[in-house]
């Protein structure tokens, strides 16, 4: 009998969504085991004198270290990293000083690290390092430069030789003005997150406080921007968090990616009244997002990450150190062991299947911070 073409794609769907449904397969816990050196820049020998982030922190360029890695599995098996390392006196002391990010590869599922480049910004402080790989192998790098209270900007470097050199190809948002002129309030943008939308576009979320002089006011909220072409150009900006009303909330670090059951989930912090408390959204589309500042997950704190499981299940980690896991595409989450007592801008990754990694800038004796991953087994 031949079917109706309308009945038939019933029949597909329902049998694509039966192997999608018997294809997933929960995770109770996660066994930790191995913790890994990333990189460990020394601290130097003025330590102490020169301030990070323009004097806006406690924190000292010579006790920094390396901080606030992001990783990335390429096509030939490889995996990168991207971090943040402090080598110098900083830009205010220095025309050509700042913080620099550095790339490191490993050709063993991240049990040994090189490092194979460093991107700098002469006069500004580069951050918030991010990776995403072109169909054509080519790499991009999303990241943060700044001179804080003065100039930020959110550019993008590309790769043709898997992290060797970079060069910088396009700028995703910027906003500038004289110094001190854009704090108070603050005025920045931060934490670029790139991805991919079902039909290949090139998209990118951020952390935006540019409409905070805007009527209404919003002192920060998460952006989105998609591009044509592949990183070369960025369309308009699109509003994913925020809600009118609450222009004191801070939506930002955002995090996100597709799950198994093919709709888009994005995470992040909300400080101010929220208290840097996680939530999130899921998107059909990855670009039409529902109004409003999203749903808590519970028991996570500041600087989240996701990550989707082969598998299909979801896992986030934050600065709380906590790990948790959800079966149902986030309408329930179930806390976990944790990886590490103490994270900082931690983010995790699936190294090989159902093989999950944390990466940490873990504390060091010394003062600062070097990156870590510790390995785990989801079962």
């Amino acid at each position: 009998m031949i079917l109706p073409m309308k009945k038939l794609f019933i029949l597909l769907v329902i049998g694509y969504s039966a192997s999608a449904y018997a294809q997933f397969k929960p995770v109770d816990s996660i066994k930790w085991d191995k913790q890994i050196l990333v990189n460990n820049i020394p601290p130097f020998t003025d330590a102490g004198k020169v301030p990070e982030a323009g004097g806006t922190s406690g924190r000292f360029h010579g006790r920094y270290g390396s901080q606030y890695a992001r990783l990335l599995q390429i096509k030939n098996g490889s995996w990168l990293a991207g971090y943040t390392v402090s080598r110098n006196n900083g830009y205010k002391n220095d025309p050509k000083g700042g913080l620099e990010l550095e790339i490191a590869v490993s050709t063993d599922n991240c049990r040994t690290w090189k490092a194979i480049s460093t991107i700098t910004d002469h006069g500004r402080d580069l951050d918030n390092a991010q990776l995403i790989e072109l169909a054509d192998g080519s790499i991009l790098l999303a990241c943060r430069s700044v001179r804080w209270q003065e100039s930020y900007v959110l550019p993008v470097y590309k790769s043709t030789d898997k992290g060797k050199s970079w060069k910088r190809i396009s700028v995703i948002d910027e906003t500038h003005g004289k110094p001190g002129e854009l704090g108070k309030p603050d005025k920045g943008i931060y934490e670029p997150h790139m991805y991919f939308l079902n039909d290949g576009r090139l998209s990118v979320m951020y952390a935006n406080e540019k409409h905070v002089v805007e009527t209404p006011s919003y002192s920060q909220i998460i952006s989105q921007k998609i591009s044509p072409d592949l990183g070369n150009t960025w369309g308009k900006e699109i509003w994913v968090v925020y809600e009118t009303g609450h222009n004191a909330s801070r939506p930002g670090m955002p995090v996100w990616t597709k799950m198994n059951n093919g709709k888009y989930i994005v995470v992040y912090e909300i400080c101010g009244p929220e208290s840097c408390n996680i939530y999130y959204k899921t998107s059909d589309d990855g670009y039409n997002w529902p109004v409003g500042l999203g749903t808590n997950i519970p028991d996570q704190l500041g600087g989240p990450y996701i990550l989707s499981l082969k598998s299909g299940a979801l896992v986030v980690t934050s600065n709380k150190s906590q790990v948790s896991i959800s079966n149902d595409y986030g309408v329930t989450w179930k806390t976990v062991d944790p990886a590490w007592p103490k994270t900082l801008w931690p983010a995790i990754y699936e190294i090989t299947v159902n093989e999950v990694g944390v990466v940490n800038s873990a504390q060091r004796p010394e003062g600062g911070n070097n990156i870590q991953i510790r390995l785990g087994k989801a079962e």
